[in-house]
């Protein structure tokens, strides 16, 4: 029989490899004996989402937040957001973003949630915004926030900013593989159409 110490090294294992199915089974037995563990409900109600069972994670993501530490409550709401988001409800998912965002402002990894919410919503203006707060921020993911400023930039057409901000991608990781294709993607824009203004096509 598996030690709950061991069900955590196997969620541990699991987690890492994207086992999704692995990791809600697993949840479900340390829940079994923790059902309080606000950790384990944050984790499980992510697999929920992932599977679309949306109100299962809702759930338990409610009583993860009666039972979560003052400092961890950024996690609970930033799944939050995430279940709003894949249930299609962007504005909602924003603002769980952004009340996440608010407990930790020196972090960028919920402003750069924030801002996909936005783009998913259309919403460009509002996205590159958000982008541009979290590439100021002490702490998180810089390349994926300078990845995404670079999404938006690219989708208004600011071709040669875009290239900027892949290039600060790839001097934070040098391996950013979507980063590289998405480079020679608008270096190839500004080469084919070197006269091209940025933010409109060049009008022949």
């Amino acid at each position: 029989m598996t030690t709950n110490k061991g069900l955590h090294k196997l969620l541990r294992d699991a987690d890492d490899s994207d086992l999704i199915g692995l990791s809600r089974y697993l949840c479900e037995k340390i829940l079994e004996t923790d059902p309080n563990n606000a950790r384990i409900l944050t984790n499980y109600a992510r697999q929920e989402i992932s599977l679309g069972q949306y109100d299962a994670a809702a759930k338990a993501l409610d009583l993860a937040e009666k039972h979560v530490p003052p400092d961890k409550l950024k996690f609970v709401f930033s799944q939050r957001g995430h279940l709003f988001e894949n249930m299609g409800q962007f504005a909602e998912a924003e603002t769980w973003f952004i009340i996440a965002h608010d407990l930790d402002p020196a972090d960028a990894t919920f402003l750069i949630f924030a801002g996909s919410a936005a783009f998913k919503a259309g919403d460009i203006e509002k996205a590159e915004k958000y982008a541009r707060k979290a590439i100021l921020c002490e702490k998180g993911c810089m390349d994926e926030a300078y990845f995404n400023l670079g999404g938006y930039l690219l989708s208004q057409r600011r071709y040669s900013e875009a290239k900027q901000c892949y290039l600060k991608a790839l001097e934070i990781d040098s391996e950013y593989k979507l980063a590289k294709e998405r480079l020679e993607d608008v270096e190839r824009i500004i080469k084919y159409s070197p006269n091209q203004r940025d933010g409109a096509d060049r009008k022949s």
